[in-house]
């Protein structure tokens, strides 16, 4: 592993219990007002938050190894899954589950490949193998472009909520009974805190911020 600073270790892994805390947010609010479109990259960003506050602090983790790759891999599943859905609904397209997908997968290849603690970070121990440099770079090259597509992306919200988001808000305003009935989704107003927390850009920097570190956490493992 590379020389770094531990301070940027100990930043990183302020600003994933930041974007965890964020996401529990957006989860409680989304259950509350019964609005679930989105509680799934809700859940994953929770748990990738407080998993990777771990994998940069080492005396912040917590929680079996068995137990995150566990998570992570039925998180793997509910979205590839979703992708597949969402594929038959709406046609060809690229699903925003997809990259969702991808950060799951990433991270559970964190925890079947974990390097030695150095320097404060990286809290989990070497099993005696180590993760392919080659996938390692891919994932990461995938996780940054995934970061500069959403900020570029005029289409603000759609790392979270997909891209027919908002055909399903138009039809409920137009009075369809039950939009997205076919895949249980239903689109209510946003009012009060999540009104002003659970805005498109806000949630897509929580994204971007996610791929940032995730990636960066990658690099440091070639």
């Amino acid at each position: 592993m590379t020389t770094t600073p531990s301070w940027l270790y100990s930043l990183f892994g302020l600003i994933m219990l930041g974007v965890a805390a964020y996401s529990l947010v957006l989860l409680v609010s989304s259950v509350a007002t019964r609005r679930p479109l989105g509680w799934d990259v809700d859940v994953s960003h929770l748990f990738m938050g407080l998993s990777m506050a771990g994998m940069f602090v080492a005396k912040w983790a917590f929680g079996a190894s068995n137990v995150w790759e566990l998570i992570f891999s039925v998180l793997l599943i509910w979205f590839l899954v979703r992708s597949l859905q969402s594929i038959q609904r709406w046609g060809r397209h690229l699903p925003h589950f997809l990259i969702h997908a991808l950060m799951s997968f990433a991270m559970l290849l964190m925890y079947r490949f974990p390097m030695a603690a150095s320097t404060g970070a990286l809290s989990m121990s070497t099993r005696g193998s180590r993760l392919d440099p080659g996938l390692s770079f891919v994932l990461a090259f995938v996780l940054f472009a995934s970061a500069i597509f959403t900020l570029a992306s005029p289409n603000k919200g759609a790392s979270h909520h997909g891209t027919h988001a908002p055909a399903l808000a138009m039809s409920a305003r137009a009075g369809s009974e039950m939009a997205g009935s076919r895949s249980g989704e239903e689109i209510t107003p946003v009012a009060g805190v999540e009104r002003l927390l659970a805005t498109p850009r806000l949630e897509d920097a929580s994204h971007v911020v996610m791929c940032v570190a995730m990636g960066f956490m990658l690099i440091l493992m070639l």
